[in-house]
């Protein structure tokens, strides 16, 4: 590469042999050779006109934001990226952020993976414990992204656009975006390897939805709790005091929506909020569903059809009414 640039003097050998390592340092982590601003531009098909709403001052104007009512006070922001960005972010996520693996224990946004095999870890232990990671997405910051896109190769240029295409005005991830789910996977890695270390340490068993964390075991795992909280802060992250729960087997245990007592099993109750959410997301949209039921689930699309493909495994012909309903609405995010 570049050999004709090289014997015409047009670059030096020194810049020939720096562009040679930076090609063979992207081909073996299998991600695209991306130089600078004009090159990732050309890739995406980003006319020059345009880069100020992708990478500048008016990247703001790429999401149309909703603000959903939290029960604890306060407003979750969903912002849904402009078509055009959804389409550069889901080539991010399917050509860089997908080649790099993630912990086995993160269940949430995975191929083939739902909130049944989330919660099947759980079934039929003496203690369950659910702990909440308080403004999941919002809380993993443009720095943190940048690092990564460092640390798997690109220059800094090309790292601070990529990032730039995957952040909103506030310069954190956006709950709606498609490389949203992959990136936080991926950055919560490190503590991920913490919690599974620290459950192995006292036999339970570990796994992480989005921003839903659950340990269970048998009654002696509620030591671990005060290291548990601690682990998440120390990655940068605050747990939602109000939502951490400690589910006995005397009572019923939850996880991700489901029964875990002694097997795993969708409530009545889960079922007909599955029903009402496909009734009213087809008549009023799913935004306005959301902020009618209060909902602050960060992983609200995913949770319904974990729980349809759940009903499917039990009743095929209910369950796949129920995903048929679901793909009929007009997912927002």
């Amino acid at each position: 590469m570049y050999e004709n640039e090289r014997d015409k003097g047009i670059i030096t050998p020194k810049a020939y042999e720096l562009i040679n390592e930076y090609v063979s340092r992207l081909n073996q982590n299998n991600i695209p050779v991306i130089f600078n601003l004009r090159h990732l531009r050309k890739i995406l098909r980003i006319a020059k006109k345009d880069q100020n709403y992708y990478f500048g001052k008016e990247k703001g104007m790429m999401y149309k934001s909703f603000c959903i009512p939290k029960k604890t006070g306060g407003y979750r922001v969903i912002e849904a990226p402009a078509d055009e960005l959804k389409i550069k972010q889901r080539w991010i996520k399917d050509n860089i952020i997908d080649q790099f693996r993630i912990s086995e224990h993160a269940i949430g946004f995975r191929k083939d993976y739902s909130i049944y095999h989330n919660a099947l870890p759980h079934v039929n232990k003496e203690l369950v414990i659910n702990v909440d990671i308080e403004n999941f997405f919002s809380s993993i910051k443009y720095n943190q992204i940048l690092r990564f896109f460092t640390y798997i190769g690109y220059n800094m240029q090309t790292a601070h656009l990529l990032t730039k295409l995957c952040t909103n005005k506030r310069n954190c991830l956006p709950q709606g975006s498609p490389a949203s789910p992959s990136l936080s996977n991926i950055l919560l890695l490190k503590m991920d390897k913490r919690l599974v270390k620290l459950a192995e340490s006292v036999g339970a068993s570990y796994t992480r939805y989005a921003d839903d964390i659950t340990f269970s075991g048998n009654k002696r795992i509620k030591s671990v709790v005060p290291l548990i909280i601690t682990i998440i802060n120390d990655e940068g992250y605050k747990i939602n005091e109000k939502k951490l729960r400690l589910q006995y087997s005397n009572q019923r245990q939850i996880v991700t929506g489901l029964i875990v007592n002694k097997k795993v099993s969708v409530p009545k109750n889960r079922i007909k909020e599955l029903e009402h959410a496909i009734y009213y997301g087809k008549k009023y949209g799913i935004i306005d569903h959301m902020k009618k039921i209060d909902c602050e689930k960060s992983f609200y699309k995913e949770y319904l059809y974990g729980m349809a493909y759940f009903i499917k495994m039990i009743e095929f012909e209910k369950g796949e009414k129920y995903l048929d309903e679901l793909n009929k609405i007009i997912w927002a995010y």
